[in-house]
């Protein structure tokens, strides 16, 4: 994409960015922090591409990720949506990850990478043919259900089914442009499957209370306490983010891994490098490639005036590309001492399951090393998925030569 089409498309960026599912974004990306760190696009929103901007309001009390009519109670929350820990202010998202805290300690974390690497050699025993397969099919639609359903106590059995269920969940907080007929549907989708989650409340309940840790009990005398309105409708957070935004990362990291040969044969030859290159390449690219927020009263960004009720939308993708933060930004460097990724946000807002996610793609990276230190990235056949808010790929398709035999 040439300096003349980032142009273009920053007038209409964001309908684009959320809804457009054909195109390589790297080169906008490249070019926004530098052409138009901040600016507004042809519907008035705030798009902020710079990664020193996009972090202030991350961390401002100015911004909020509710919408102005949310804050007045003009907007209908039919499935509770609101009460998300994604959309709560700073005193009640801590009140809310302070009760699901448990769930992510570790000891949970260690326990749960057991089985992660079981479920790995299973998937990979079951792909009917290893020498040229969809990696989205096979492991990356599999292994995060598997998963989040192993942390929140749901029969594994079920995965199947929830999944297809919990889809509707998924449009309502993408920020996925909607018909109202659309999103009068995502609603009644999103509470049937709510309804289902229910049946297995007691059993999350049991785990969060087994997993109590020292600290909790203070915890909960400062307030840590949720509704049980609140507590379904967090479930219902985890399962659709543990599941979706897990399953998009695994697709964006193996294709960014494998796009870089060089890249791929340094982690064969020492896989211990795994966990800080995976860190690196959900940098350059992220699940989450837009985050939206509103100002809450008038306010100042980088010198130009924000009105209240104003939307703002943080290019997430474009701010862990920008120069000013990030030598050499889109290469995959060990070495950074200097920027943290927005991958999985920033400031109090910064996403309960990371270490989870991180968990997962370490395992499968050393799960494709082991077993298929020649895989290889089959090019122009990997459609993209876009989501609202959430890219990755629909397919990934991968081949895997057999490994030279000694003799030869």
């Amino acid at each position: 994409m040439s300096t003349l089409d980032a142009s273009a498309t920053a007038r209409r960026a964001l309908f684009y960015l959320l809804t457009n599912d054909t195109d390589d974004r790297r080169p906008l990306y490249d070019a926004l922090p530098v052409e138009h760190p901040v600016y507004r696009d042809a519907s008035g929103t705030w798009m902020v591409s710079s990664y020193r901007l996009a972090k202030e309001v991350l961390n401002s009390p100015d911004f909020s990720n509710r919408t102005p009519s949310a804050e007045t109670g003009a907007l209908q929350d039919t499935a509770g949506i609101l009460d998300m820990m994604l959309f709560q202010s700073e005193d009640h998202h801590h009140r809310l990850r302070q009760v699901f805290a448990p769930l992510f300690s570790r000891t949970r974390m260690a326990s749960l990478r057991e089985l992660v690497q079981a479920d790995l050699a299973a998937l990979f025993a079951q792909i009917p043919d290893p020498a040229r397969f969809d990696l989205v099919a096979q492991v990356a639609q599999r292994l995060p259900v598997l998963t989040i359903c192993r942390l929140l106590g749901i029969d594994v059995t079920d995965t199947s089914r929830l999944v297809a269920a919990s889809l509707s969940a998924i449009r309502l907080i993408s920020f996925a442009p909607l018909r109202p007929h659309e999103h009068a549907q995502a609603v009644t989708q999103t509470m049937a499957f709510m309804g289902e989650l229910n049946g297995y409340m007691p059993g999350v309940l049991s785990l969060i209370r087994a997993g109590d840790t020292p600290a909790s009990p203070a915890a909960a005398q400062q307030g840590a306490t949720a509704t049980y309105r609140e507590l379904l409708v967090n479930v219902l957070l985890m399962f659709i983010a543990g599941y979706g935004t897990t399953m998009l990362s695994i697709g964006n990291t193996v294709s960014e891994a494998l796009r870089r040969p060089g890249l791929w044969r340094s982690l064969v030859a020492e896989p211990a490098s795994v966990s800080g290159v995976i860190r690196e390449l959900m940098r350059v690219e992220p699940v989450v490639h837009i985050l939206i927020r509103y100002a809450v009263r008038d306010a100042m960004l980088d010198g130009l005036s924000v009105k209240a009720g104003e939307r703002v939308a943080l290019l997430i993708a474009a701010a862990n590309r920008d120069p000013a933060e990030f030598e050499a930004p889109g290469e995959v460097r060990l070495d950074r001492t200097s920027g943290n990724s927005l991958a999985f946000g920033a400031g109090m807002h910064g996403c309960i399951g990371v270490a989870l996610a991180r968990m997962q793609l370490e395992a499968l990276f050393a799960a494709l090393i082991e077993r298929m230190p020649n895989v290889a990235l089959e090019r122009d056949a990997n459609p993209y998925l876009q989501e609202g808010c959430f890219r990755g790929y629909r397919e990934l398709w991968l081949t895997n030569a057999r490994s030279p035999s000694p003799a030869a």
